[in-house]
C-alpha cells in the first residue's frame, strides 16, 4: 500500500494535461445553484464581493431575478470575464435594484459598492432566468457517448456526456484526472467512493443531460477514504465539496439506502451492554425489528463469548445485531474487525463441527467504518482491557501484542503477576500506570502507544530503591533506555480531569443527545474553551459541573420548542425567542451577525442550537464576575452588557 501511495503523489506532482477551463470549479453556493451554469472560477466569491452577503440578498426574494443578478456578480460563470453574453444586462440590473430598494433598506442590507448597473453591457447579455427549466441541475442537452474512462467502465450505466461538472471537455482529459484516484479505489477505502467518482468525471446521460452527483454518495465516500488521505497529507478536493451536490438524484444510485433515518434507542440486549455506544437503530442488517430477538439469536454465541476465542468477537457482532445510531442510521461494521473475529474463532467453531455463519461473511462489510472501531492503517485493532491492574486507568482500550510481545491479554496478565504485589504494597501509583502502558498499552486508532523514557525513569526512581531492599532489580525488559523521548506517553490525565475528547463523551455517555443527535467535537472544543477559567487545557470537577448544568437547560429548551419541527430544526424567529427567554438584548446588526454566521437554509440543528446558547450563557456569567470585581458598579458608565455581546460576536 505504501507503494501505490507513493505514486498515487507522483502523480499529484505531476503538472496535468492541459485541458479547456482548467481553472473551472463547481458552484457551490445553494443560492446560487440551478441558474444555467455549475461551474465558475471564483466559488468562494469574486474580488470585492462577500458571499455572505449576496446569500443575505438573493434569500430576501426581492426580485423575481435577483438570484440570477447576484449570482453572475459574484459567482460569474466560468469565461463570463471575456463573454459578455454570460454577463447580466445593465436594465436586469436596474430592476432588481428599483425592486429591492425599499427592502434592503428595512432589512438594514447595503446594496455590494462593487455592482455597479452602468458598468455591466446593454446587449447580448443575460436579460433574467433564461436557462430554467423544471429539474435546474439538468444541463442542456448534447449527445451520449459510450463511457471510455477506464475506472468507469463497470458502472451500472454505460453512456456519458461532456462536458462534465470539473470543465472537462473531453473523456481523455477526465480519464487522467481521476487516475490520481486510483490507489484509494484500490485500497477500497470505500465502496462508494468509485461510483462518487464516476458521477462527477463521467456522468451518466440522460436524454443528453448529464445527471448529478448525489450528496449522500459523496458524503459517504468522503467518510470512508477521507481520514486515510489526511494520513498522507491530502485533503479531500475543494472541487467535490459535498455541499455541491444535492440528493434529488440519490434514489438511483447504486448501493444507497433511501430509508428515512428510524428512531434511535437504547440497547437492552445483554450481550452488547457494555459497548462503547449505548444507542442502537432496528432494524439490523439481519432484518430483526426488536431487541427480544436480537437477544434470543446473539445469545448463541455466548460460548465463544466465554472461551474468549478473540477479543473482537463481541465489538463486531454487535456492529452487526445491535448497529451504533448515528442520527437516526446504523454504522456499518467493519470488514477487518469482522476478520479478526472470524480468524480468532473460526478453528474452535470447526473442531466442534461449527461454520461460520454465511451471513457474517466478511467480504460482505467495508472498512468505511474501521476507523471509528479502532482499526489502524496497518491493520492492528484495538480492545477493551481486561486485566484487572490496569482498568480504570485513563484509558480502556489496549491493543495485542503488546510492547514485550505477548500476543494476548492472557499471556499478559500471568507475567504482570509480580508487579501487581508492587503496586498494591510499595511502589507508587506511577509504575502502575508505567507497566500497564507496556504489558497492555494504550491503543489509538489501531496503534499501541509508548511510554516516554522519562516516565520510566520517574516510576523507575520511586520504585527501585524500594525493590532493591528485597533483593529484586528492576527488569531487564523495562529499562528505560527502550523507550522513546518523542511521540511518547508522559503521564496520565488527572482523573477529575476533562480533554475535549472527554467533554464530549462524557456529555454522550450522559444522555445530552437527542434521538440520537450528538454534540460535535467542534462544540466540546468550544465548551472546553469557554469553561476552561484557568487556560489549564482540561476542566476540573467544579467547570464540568457547571457545563452539564448549562447544556441540560439548553437540551430541554431544544426538546419543548423545536424537535417536533419537520426538519427539526431552529428557525430565525424561534432563535430570537430563545435569545428573548434568556434575557439577551442583542441588537439587530449583532443578531444578525450571530445567525447568518450559523444558520443553513432550513436553520440550525441541535449542536450548533447547544453551542450558541450556552456559549452567551457562559459569556453572560464572565461579564457578571468581571463586575463584581470591579471598586465601583461600572456596567452603565463605561462598558455595558450589550457591547460586550457586540464585541463578542462581532
Amino acid at each position: 500500500m505504501e507503494h501505490l501511495f507513493l505514486v498515487f503523489l507522483g502523480l499529484l506532482l505531476v503538472p496535468q494535461r492541459a485541458h479547456g477551463r482548467t481553472n473551472c470549479k463547481p458552484v457551490t453556493s445553494t443560492f446560487c445553484q440551478g441558474l444555467g451554469y455549475t461551474t465558475t472560477q471564483y466559488p468562494l466569491g469574486a474580488t470585492g464581493y462577500s458571499l455572505r452577503d449576496i446569500g443575505q440578498i438573493v434569500e430576501t426574494s426581492c426580485s423575481p431575478n435577483v438570484a440570477v443578478l447576484m449570482c453572475r456578480v459574484a459567482v460569474p460563470e466560468c469565461g463570463s470575464e471575456e463573454d459578455g453574453r454570460m454577463k447580466p444586462c445593465r436594465a436586469l440590473c436596474e430592476k432588481v435594484r428599483t425592486d429591492c430598494d425599499a427592502q434592503l433598506k428595512a432589512k438594514r442590507i447595503s446594496w455590494p459598492s462593487r455592482l455597479r448597473c452602468d458598468s455591466l453591457p446593454e446587449s447580448n447579455c443575460v436579460q433574467g432566468q433564461v436557462f430554467s427549466h423544471p429539474n435546474p441541475t439538468q444541463t442542456s442537452s448534447g449527445t451520449c457517448e459510450e463511457i471510455r474512462v477506464h475506472l468507469c467502465l463497470d458502472q451500472t450505466y454505460s453512456e456519458t456526456v461532456m462536458p462534465n461538472i470539473l470543465g472537462h471537455t473531453s473523456q481523455a482529459v477526465a480519464d487522467l484526472d481521476m487516475s490520481k484516484y486510483s490507489p484509494f479505489i484500490q485500497v477500497d477505502c470505500s465502496s462508494h467512493l468509485k461510483p462518487f467518482l464516476c458521477s462527477v468525471y463521467s456522468p451518466k446521460c440522460v436524454s443528453g443531460t448529464r445527471q448529478p452527483p448525489c450528496r449522500t454518495l459523496c458524503e459517504k465516500a468522503r467518510t470512508g477514504c477521507e481520514s486515510l488521505m489526511k494520513r498522507y497529507g491530502i485533503l479531500w478536493p475543494e472541487a467535490l465539496r459535498c455541499e455541491a451536490f444535492t440528493t434529488e438524484t440519490c434514489e438511483n444510485t447504486l448501493g444507497l439506502d433511501q430509508t428515512s433515518p428510524a428512531s434511535c434507542q437504547e440497547i437492552t440486549v445483554p450481550f452488547c451492554k457494555n459497548l462503547p455506544y449505548t444507542r442502537t437503530v432496528l432494524p439490523n442488517m439481519m432484518g430483526h425489528t426488536n431487541q427480544e430477538d436480537v437477544g434470543l439469536e446473539v445469545n448463541n454465541f455466548l460460548p465463544l463469548l466465554k472461551v474468549d476465542c478473540s477479543p473482537h468477537l463481541q465489538p463486531f457482532l454487535c456492529s452487526v445485531y445491535t448497529p451504533e445510531c448515528v442520527s437516526g442510521m446504523p454504522r456499518p461494521p467493519c470488514r477487518t474487525l469482522c476478520e479478526h473475529a472470524r480468524s480468532g474463532c473460526e478453528t474452535l467453531m470447526t473442531r466442534f463441527g461449527f461454520q461460520w455463519p454465511r451471513l457474517l461473511r466478511c467480504d460482505a462489510f467495508t472498512t468505511e467504518s474501521c476507523e471509528h472501531y479502532g482499526v489502524g492503517s496497518s491493520g492492528g485493532v484495538c480492545e477493551a482491557i481486561t486485566i484487572p491492574m490496569c482498568q480504570g486507568l485513563s484509558y480502556n482500550q489496549t491493543i495485542s501484542p503488546n510492547l514485550l510481545g505477548h500476543t494476548s491479554q492472557r499471556e499478559a496478565v500471568a507475567k504482570m503477576s509480580f508487579f501487581n504485589a508492587m503496586v498494591q504494597t510499595m511502589c507508587p501509583v506511577d509504575l502502575r500506570l508505567f507497566v500497564c502502558m507496556v504489558y497492555a498499552p494504550k491503543c489509538l486508532a489501531g496503534e499501541a502507544q509508548r511510554p516516554c523514557r522519562s516516565f520510566c525513569e520517574r516510576a523507575k526512581q520511586g520504585c527501585e530503591g524500594t525493590m532493591s531492599s528485597f533483593g529484586v532489580s528492576w527488569p531487564n525488559d523495562l529499562q528505560c533506555s527502550r523507550f522513546p523521548e518523542q511521540m511518547c506517553v508522559s503521564e496520565e490525565s488527572k482523573p477529575d480531569t476533562l480533554s475535549a475528547e472527554g467533554v464530549l463523551a462524557k456529555l454522550n455517555a450522559g444522555g445530552y443527545t437527542v434521538h440520537g443527535n450528538t454534540l460535535t467535537l467542534k462544540t466540546a472544543h468550544l465548551l472546553l474553551r469557554l469553561m476552561d477559567a484557568d487556560r489549564s487545557g482540561d476542566l476540573d470537577v467544579v467547570e464540568v459541573f457547571k457545563m452539564e448544568h448549562y447544556v441540560a437547560v439548553v437540551r430541554r429548551e431544544y426538546v419543548e420548542s423545536c424537535e417536533s419541527r419537520n426538519p427539526p430544526s431552529v428557525t430565525r424567529t424561534q432563535m430570537k425567542k430563545a435569545l428573548s427567554v434568556h434575557e439577551f438584548d442583542l441588537d439587530d446588526e449583532t443578531f444578525g451577525v450571530l445567525w447568518n454566521g450559523i444558520r443553513s437554509r432550513h436553520g440550525i440543528d441541535y449542536d450548533e442550537y447547544v453551542a450558541v446558547i450556552t456559549k452567551l450563557l457562559i459569556l453572560r456569567e464572565r461579564f457578571n464576575t468581571h463586575l463584581l470585581r470591579l471598586p465601583c458598579d461600572c456596567q452603565v458608565a463605561s462598558f455595558s452588557y450589550q457591547q460586550f455581546m457586540k464585541s463578542a460576536i462581532i
